[in-house]
């Protein structure tokens, strides 16, 4: 057993840092630690891109309506003004998802 997971172990390490946080866990077959980084991430994740897709479709909005001209300069200056406003839901957010991804490579690498 331990020499599977020696040999798979650069990929898992890969798979954690390019694809997801605890897809390496699943490639070495200990689905409870993968699960313990990747349901973390994923909500986190989810979080994001819908706090994301929210600010999308008011910018969109302001620019349908006519509220909001059709101006790189002034859409990016909206844009930073409603990240500005985010709260601490996004930061944490944020903060879970870049935690999970650090700790399970860090797992991967101390893992025997």
């Amino acid at each position: 057993m331990h020499s599977a997971i020696s040999s798979k172990r650069p990929r898992a390490i890969l798979m954690s840092a390019l694809v997801f946080p605890g897809t390496g866990h699943l490639l070495l077959g200990r689905k409870r630690r993968g699960a313990l980084f990747a349901v973390p991430a994923l909500i986190a994740l989810l979080l994001i891109i819908r706090n994301i897709i929210e600010r999308t479709d008011a910018v969109m909005a302001q620019i349908n309506s006519g509220a909001l001209p059709l101006d790189v300069q002034l859409i990016t200056e909206k844009v930073a003004a409603m990240s500005a406003n985010d709260g601490p839901g996004m930061t944490i957010a944020v903060g879970v998802l870049v935690a999970c991804w650090i700790a399970a490579l860090l797992d991967l690498l101390w893992l025997k």
